[in-house]
């Protein structure tokens, strides 16, 4: 099962980078030109059994107060369209689709033993708790009995109704900054 989740897993990251290529090179373009800097942020965190890994994301932290830029980038995180350079990190392997989200060495530091069974798989892009919240910036204690549960429950159609719901979500996502 597990052979079929990695397959699966890189084979969809690349059906999406390819088809979403145009779009996001537009993005990283006008990112690139707009902070006169790399629109890339990247850092470390904490993967499957404790492997460290470097995540890629969109950056849009960088704001300037009451500029356009500043509503682009607040839209780009909204709506989670930061994280798609993660499609990256699962064709190297580091990432899930689905799976809890991955945390800072930091944070994984503070965890406590029981915790730290959510390192037994993947990090994905998408998790049980990102879809019970999916307007509100998730906090680091929030969700972890939802990742565990995610961690003993596991089986493809627990992915595939998590992907299903997080298409769905996105959607109503960008529709309602519309």
């Amino acid at each position: 099962m597990l052979l079929i989740k990695n397959i699966s897993d890189r084979f969809l990251a690349l059906i999406l980078l390819l088809i979403l290529f145009p779009f996001l090179l537009i993005i990283c373009l006008w990112l690139w030109i707009g902070l006169c800097e790399n629109p890339f942020f990247v850092q470390e965190r904490v993967g499957k059994n404790g492997r460290h890994f470097r995540i890629i994301k969109l950056k849009t932290l960088a704001e300037k107060p009451g500029s356009r830029m500043q509503q682009v980038l607040s839209f780009l995180r909204v709506t989670h369209i930061d994280e798609l350079p993660q499609l990256i990190n699962i064709l190297t392997g580091s990432m899930s689709l689905v799976g809890p989200r991955p945390h800072t060495p930091e944070h994984v530091a503070q965890y406590m033993p029981w915790q730290r069974e959510r390192l037994a798989v993947k990090p994905g892009i998408t998790c049980l708790r990102q879809l019970k919240n999916p307007y509100e910036k998730i906090e680091f204690s929030e969700g972890i009995e939802d990742d565990i549960r995610y961690v003993r429950e596991w089986n493809l159609w627990l992915d595939i109704g998590i992907v299903a719901q997080t298409a769905y979500v996105f959607v109503k996502l960008i529709l309602r900054k519309f």
